[in-house]
């Protein structure tokens, strides 16, 4: 006699699901550290726009009220900010969001999906969720090796995943290297460019959005608000495409699905250009002093253009991550990502950096 979970869709039962940072409270009350500096989850250290903060006050007598279902206001400014249309963004409850969306559309039991080893996990999860042959293409030092992406394609395959810088990795493609790869691809699938990290990439060949999506209709990019512009806790990131596509995406996207304080604090996030350059200047200054400190250790970094660096050495990644969290720094081990020697940090503030090297060093 079967039972329900016998008709479970294909791919489920085997599913692990996501693996979040530890939280902060979680390590005070496991291991009651003095001090707690949290380099966990690729989080702005300096925290959401001041400006931001305001839409938060601004929410006292109309919570029963249900937010605008299409975030017209929000929609209207990202449209300004990228020089697009309103009817080229759709919002999502984070970007992650837009990328299950674009999965529940495209893919099914008879399907593929594209992606490179040891790109960011929800792939693999609403990929597989979906009943989809998940197909990994091999990284080039750890970059993702576009150029055998087409090798790779099935006739089944119908979804590309594409993190530009990836997570983990903190590895980038330039523009020239993805237009190669969109020219070699079908248009019948899906190419999807997440660019979650997208400010914090200063070099000149990164990619150019605009040319990209006047080009190809069979692309989708997506970002967020919980990186540079630190609202993490609100989920809200949104989706840039055709018109066509971004139709096909707003059929199946629930009602309401951004909240307003999300909404409103989004709003006032993008505006606040001060708080943008502080973020990638900090970064940039930091990410260099991290890396170098880290070889200086005698670690082995990979190359980073997010706001995260990963590196290994003579150490078990699982052992020292416990060990850190003890001392009361809370880093990630990345064996979810099939890296299991290796930690990621992400990049903080001067102080928070400091305290973690120190601890570091002296577990060494």
């Amino acid at each position: 006699m079967s039972n329900l979970f016998d008709h479970l869709n294909k791919g489920i039962p085997d599913l692990h699901p996501y693996e979040p940072g530890r939280s902060i409270d979680e390590v005070v009350a496991e291991y009651k550290p003095e001090k707690v500096v949290k380099l966990a989850s690729n989080e702005n250290p300096l925290g959401p726009s001041p400006e931001a903060v305001k839409a938060l006050k601004s929410h006292n007598d109309d919570l029963h009220l249900y937010p605008d279902g299409d975030s017209k206001k929000l929609k209207a400014l990202i449209a300004n900010h990228e020089l697009l249309n309103p009817e080229n963004i759709i919002i999502g409850n984070g970007s992650n969001e837009v990328l299950e969306l674009a999965a529940r559309a495209f893919l099914n039991k008879d399907s593929s999906a594209l992606m490179s080893k040891h790109a960011f996990a929800v792939y693999k999860i609403v990929t597989q969720s979906s009943g989809s042959k998940i197909i990994e293409v091999p990284t080039n030092n750890w970059k993702h090796a576009l150029n055998e992406f087409p090798r790779y394609l099935e006739d089944s395959t119908r979804v590309c995943f594409i993190a530009n810088p990836n997570n983990p990795t903190g590895t980038y493609n330039t523009h020239q290297e993805f237009m190669s790869l969109m020219n070699s691809i079908p248009a019948s699938v899906l190419v999807i460019l997440d660019l979650a990290y997208f400010e914090y990439v200063t070099e000149k060949d990164y990619i150019k959005i605009n040319e990209l999506l006047d080009k190809y209709n069979n692309l989708l990019i997506t970002k967020t608000f919980s990186k540079i512009q630190g609202l993490a806790s609100l989920r809200i990131g949104y989706g840039l495409a055709s018109k066509d596509l971004i139709g096909v995406l707003n059929k199946i996207r629930q009602p309401f699905n951004s909240n307003a304080i999300a909404q409103n604090a989004a709003c006032l996030a993008i505006l606040d250009h001060e708080h943008i350059n502080k973020s990638i200047e900090l970064n940039s200054q930091q990410r260099s002093y991290l890396m170098t400190r880290l070889i200086e250790m005698g670690l082995e970094c990979i190359p980073s253009h997010g706001n995260f660096i990963s590196f290994k050495g003579d150490f078990q990644a699982d052992e020292l991550f416990i060990n850190l969290m003890k001392e009361g720094v809370i880093v990630r081990p990345i064996a979810l990502y099939d890296m299991p020697e290796f930690i990621r940090v992400t990049v903080g503030t001067k102080e928070e950096n400091d305290y973690f090297l120190l601890k570091l060093g002296q577990l060494l």
